[in-house]
């Protein structure tokens, strides 16, 4: 053979070389950032319809954000039941009303916490989908100015329904993945799956705001396509729910060419074993089979990177993995190890304030996902490791042992601790919320017939160069564009019951959780709403002042009901005599708490358990503060037309004040102020409830069908 080679062959194998060399990209580089010295939040639970309804977390936004650099929200798109918690997603694009709130609230809610710096992630369901009215039809949407539209060939071949009797068949490929039930399977094969997909991430990413997503059940379909989609999005941030083994998880992170971070299962069941078993030997694995490490995919420092640690998620919480160790003890070892650590929600509203002091330790010594950990003891009874972050070094230990204390450090370096952990650094741990605006109301809420003048203040108003407020009265959310701005220190004046929220800005900078408080403007009778646990024949209501102003124990029988936020309550209504309460419910044998010094005025109560004789109520007034003191149901009001397809209208002898529109599952859809009609076109075809409030603080209600 001749030892020249012809022009042609040579760029033939140039050819070939640039069509399988990769891109030019570094590697992970739309996966999860390097040396990431940020905590994520997984801002709900199953069925946390309230504490993670976009209203909720938008008024904890300043406090949120002083801790957490990202939020992983449940799926935003409307999906084929309610309520739902996104797992049977139908609409990617141009229907984002959920059992989480309304795409304008959503759209609030990210914005907002865009401007504390924080980060909003999807919860992705890409794997399967439903259809709208069937199995098979997935709506036609626009975006950018193109139909997005998937068919029978979208759905794998095997999925559940192929063979369903009188069905068409799907004619996608088989499943590249594990079959999900619930939903179709979809064919990540086809290229117009792919293409909507990525159009899908992309509407997140620059329409909507997120800064990346949480891939569900990336076990569905090949990882390969996890690369296609995030190297076409390229998001900031990437991490998928692989729940399997170390092995499994590390394969599936290379297989998508690290364009993905993925959560650390390992992690989570370490930390499961160790405090269940009380052999805390087990947070720890070997490198190399030498090198003590916490468990897990941050093991090794080539996975640390793309490791997102865990306690629990809305999964693990409800099922058999549910960790039943000490809570505080788990997240501080968590909070101390490399990888990105992401707290759940439960468990941050039950010790809020020690998670608080330890992602505060973590963000004052500078430790990354990426951070050097020494272990120095490993024993059954207990470990102590060293982490070294860019400010300083953490050292933590974890177990049963009292007397151990690090070299060179005293008590006065102890910054956290329980019976089951501590821990010690020299580096001062910053105040993490001392930058953010306090506000206060004076007097801050409560009855006052006739009115009331309500001074709004900002606390710490010289910390910020130009402070100022915004309010509203309303119902809506104060922003910038929203509401009335005045001052701090200037007061306004409640002339009939409303809810007052305000927020807080420096210049044209949000420097503010949302601050809320009821204002009672008439002499409202007492009422109480409850809502009777199912699992009750009957509710009971025992009520006195300073003697029993209700039957002897069991007290009254309530039978009278109404329905409120498209929710039965169980309702009764005190004489006007009645000035101030205390209360009980009970079913003869089960019974709440003392609910003591209930004044004028409604309240709602949700009981937190069924059984046991001192049962924790849960005071949920404030989501109906477009409705207190009025009684449900006693307005003549007609509403027309009734089935609406477009704008609803009402007819009544009495001025409208407020248009409520809720979902069967009791979850705000629409509202209108100051108008008798109000736009529904929007919304999804079904059952709705209306609710028409007039300026008298008199109310009507029913039910809508919508087509």
């Amino acid at each position: 053979m001749s030892k020249f080679i012809s022009w042609k062959f040579f760029l033939s194998i140039v050819t070939v070389l640039l069509l399988v060399a990769p891109k030019a990209k570094a590697e992970g580089e739309y996966a999860w950032p390097a040396s990431y010295k940020g905590v994520m939040l997984q801002g709900f639970y199953w069925d946390a319809y309230d504490d993670a309804s976009w209203e909720s977390l938008t008024a904890q936004a300043a406090e949120l954000s002083a801790y957490f650099d990202l939020i992983w929200v449940p799926n935003s798109g409307q999906s084929g039941s309610n309520p739902s918690m996104g797992y049977n997603p139908v609409y990617w694009f141009t229907n984002h009303n959920s059992s989480f709130g309304t795409e304008d609230q959503l759209r609030t809610m990210i914005s907002t916490y865009k401007q504390f710096g924080t980060g909003l992630i999807e919860d992705v369901v890409v794997n399967h989908r439903n259809g709208a009215t069937n199995w098979y039809d997935f709506p036609a949407e626009e975006y950018n100015g193109k139909t997005y539209q998937l068919g029978l060939d979208a759905i794998c071949s095997n999925d559940e329904m192929a063979n369903a009797a009188g069905q068409p068949k799907p004619t996608g490929k088989p499943d590249t993945g594990d079959n999900f039930d619930g939903c179709r399977d979809l064919d990540h094969t086809n290229p117009v799956v792919q293409e909507n997909i990525c159009a899908y991430l992309d509407c997140l990413k620059n329409d909507f705001g997120y800064v990346g997503w949480r891939y569900d059940m990336v076990k569905g379909y090949a990882p390969e396509y996890t690369k296609i989609y995030n190297e076409s999005a390229k998001a900031q941030f990437s991490v998928g729910e692989y729940w399997d083994n170390y092995d499994n998880i590390t394969s599936w992170i290379d297989r998508t060419g690290r364009t993905s971070a993925a959560f650390d299962f390992p992690f989570k069941y370490a930390l499961n074993d160790a405090f269940k078993y009380y052999d805390f030997s087990k947070l720890l694995w070997k490198r190399n089979g030498s090198i003590d490490q916490p468990a897990g995919l941050v093991h090794m420092d080539t996975y640390q990177r793309y490791a997102v640690t865990f306690v629990d998620n809305h999964d693990t919480y409800r099922e058999g993995g549910k960790f039943t160790g000490d809570v505080e003890a788990a997240n501080a070892f968590m909070l101390c190890s490399p990888g990105t650590p992401c707290v759940f929600l439960a468990h941050w509203l039950e010790h809020k304030d020690a998670l608080k002091n330890l992602i505060a330790i973590r963000k004052s010594a500078g430790i990354s996902n990426q951070s050097v950990m020494e272990v120095l003891v490993n024993t059954q009874t207990y470990i102590v490791a060293k982490v070294t972050g860019d400010n300083g070094d953490v050292y933590i230990k974890v177990g049963r042992d009292n007397s151990y204390i690090p070299a060179g450090y005293t008590a006065d370096d102890k910054k956290a601790g329980n019976g089951l952990y501590t821990i010690w650094t020299k580096v001062a741990v910053k105040d993490l919320e001392e930058n953010r605006a306090q506000l206060s109301f004076s007097p801050d809420g409560g009855t006052y017939i006739g009115g009331v003048t309500v001074k709004i203040s900002i606390d710490n108003a010289e910390k910020f160069e130009n402070p100022s407020i915004v309010y509203t009265t309303d119902g809506t959310t104060p922003s910038l564009s929203n509401g009335t701005k005045i001052k701090s220190g200037e007061s306004v004046a409640i002339s009939e019951s409303c809810r007052l929220q305000a927020v807080a800005f420096d210049g044209d900078k949000i420097a503010s959780g949302i601050k809320s408080a009821i204002y009672r403007t008439t002499a409202d009778p007492i009422e109480v709403y409850v809502q009777k646990p199912e699992s009750w024949s009957t509710i009971n209501l025992y009520a006195w002042v300073e003697t029993q102003i209700t039957s002897p124990w069991p007290g009254d029988k309530m039978t009278e009901t109404v329905t409120v936020g498209g929710k039965e309550w169980y309702h009764h209504k005190f004489d006007q005599s009645v000035k101030y309460v205390n209360v009980i419910f009970n079913n003869g044998t089960d019974q709440t708490v003392d609910i003591k010094d209930l004044e004028l005025g409604a309240y709602y109560f949700t009981l937190d358990s069924d059984s046991g004789k001192s049962i924790t109520v849960t005071d949920v007034t404030d989501d109906f503060a477009g409705v207190e003191g009025i009684e449900a149901g006693n307005t003549s009001v007609s509403v027309y037309p009734n089935p609406v397809t477009d704008r609803l209208c009402v007819s009544a002898s009495k001025d409208v004040k407020a248009i409520y529109v809720y979902n069967a599952s009791g979850a705000l859809n629409a509202q209108a102020y100051g108008t008798s009609e109000i736009n529904l076109e929007s919304l999804d075809n079904g059952f709705y409830i209306y609710r028409v409030v007039f300026t008298d603080n008199t109310a009507a209600q029913g039910k809508i069908l919508k087509k």
